[in-house]
Formats: structure tokens, C-alpha cells, sequence
């Protein structure tokens, strides 16, 4: 877990916070992006990709990006 969230995850949220993935090609593409790094980094390779967030304590890149769309700016 500490794998992906320092290597892999700042990228992801860079990148969606660059991007603003308005588009859903783009969405999908960050999406898939970061299933295959959990796939990777922790094996769970033949879960389906929901019960795979979920069992890690991780959220869609989408929704994250959603809510800190929420936050107020400082």
C-alpha cells in the first residue's frame, strides 16, 4: 500500500488535477492507470476492480476528483 500512495498515487492525482478530466476517455484512462498499478503493487489481479478499492481503502481517481472540486480554495 505505502508502494503505490508514494510512487504511483501523486502522479495519478497530478495528473488528474492538470488534466480536469472533463472528457471520459481521459477518465478511463487514468482509471485504468491505477487499477493496474494495484494489480501490480498488491496482486490482487483477479478481483474486479470495486471489491479491489474497497478491500485497499482506496477511491475511483474520478471521485476523489470530484471532491476536492468540493473543497473551498485557501
Amino acid at each position: 500500500m505505502a508502494l503505490y500512495k508514494s510512487l504511483v498515487r501523486p502522479y495519478l492525482k497530478y495528473c488528474s488535477s492538470i488534466w480536469n478530466s472533463h472528457f471520459t476517455k481521459d477518465i478511463k484512462l487514468l482509471e485504468a492507470i491505477q487499477r493496474r498499478a494495484t494489480k501490480l503493487v498488491h496482486g490482487t489481479e483477479h478481483w474486479k476492480c470495486d471489491e479491489e478499492l474497497e478491500y485497499l481503502g482506496l477511491t475511483r481517481l474520478e471521485t476523489r476528483q470530484k471532491l476536492s472540486k468540493l473543497k473551498p480554495l485557501r
